[in-house]
């Protein structure tokens, strides 16, 4: 058995075409000035300036003059960002898609986890297929010494078992298949706690609302040193979207993050 710590790794987001951008642009008729405007939004943030076209299409609001219903227009990118927050519009943050690598993280975590299943996606490491070569094992500040250790050594007696069944097989004569069936057994007896690994993908809109619910004193501790990273990283890539949410650390070294604009979104 080894120690362990939780590790967040942002892989991958929606990106906007500039390319395609133009020809969107062009199509409604939006002036090079205007043009040219969303181009240095592209370069500044590619994810929110996709959100930005996604709901300025609905109203033609790109600049006046586009939609004779329209005579005003918020230019300002935050200023546009923070009415729609206020007035609750999230459908629109649906159009990005974060990737993230949840690493070392347990099983305990992923049970919490898979109950967010709007707008998700989850990947987990299998352990039908992958037959482990070590136990990681993270466990909380909040036990004692003796709690610790008693955990330890339990883990630990439960890895030997483990690997006097693995022992009892000869892999190199049975077949693929076979291995499988024989891995997915003999996992029965490895606790909830062992470190596996996740990718997890979620739309803006979700984010910010798991970020909320993960992050709140009341949440499962490692679930909350993971969207405490999670939340870091959004407040760092997508400042606008993320504008209205603040940190407050709490006693454990944890931050729980609340926005201030309306929270349906």
């Amino acid at each position: 058995m080894k120690s362990v710590e939780p590790i967040v790794i942002k892989l991958g987001e929606t990106r906007l075409d500039a390319g395609a951008m133009a020809q969107l642009l062009g199509h409604f008729g939006v002036s090079d000035v205007g043009g040219a405007a969303f181009m240095v939004k592209e370069e500044r943030n590619s994810g929110e300036t996709l959100i930005e076209l996604a709901g300025r299409m609905c109203y033609r609001s790109f600049e006046v003059g586009l939609n004779p219903n329209v005579t005003k227009i918020r230019a300002d990118s935050e200023e546009y960002f923070t009415n729609i927050l206020k007035k609750g519009d999230g459908s629109i943050l649906e159009h990005i898609q974060v990737s993230f690598a949840f690493l070392n993280v347990s099983r305990v975590f992923t049970h919490e986890l898979v109950r967010h299943r709007v707008g998700v996606a989850i990947s987990q490491e299998s352990l039908r297929y992958v037959r482990p070569k070590e136990l990681g094992l993270w466990l909380p500040e909040v036990l004692s010494p003796g709690q610790r250790a008693t955990m330890e050594g339990f883990v630990n007696q439960a890895e030997k078992v483990y690997k006097v069944l693995e022992e009892s097989v000869d892999w190199a004569d049975v077949s693929f298949d076979q291995k499988k069936v024989m891995t997915s057994a003999f996992r029965r007896i490895l606790p909830d706690g062992m470190a596996t690994n996740v990718i997890w993908s979620a739309n803006l809109r979700t984010l910010r609302h798991v970020i909320e619910m993960r992050t709140d004193p009341a949440a499962e501790i490692e679930i909350r040193i993971v969207f405490d990273q999670v939340a870091q990283i959004c407040k760092r890539d997508y400042p606008l979207v993320f504008q209205d949410f603040e940190r407050k650390e709490l006693p454990d070294g944890t931050g729980q993050w609340k926005p201030s604009l309306r929270s349906k979104v």
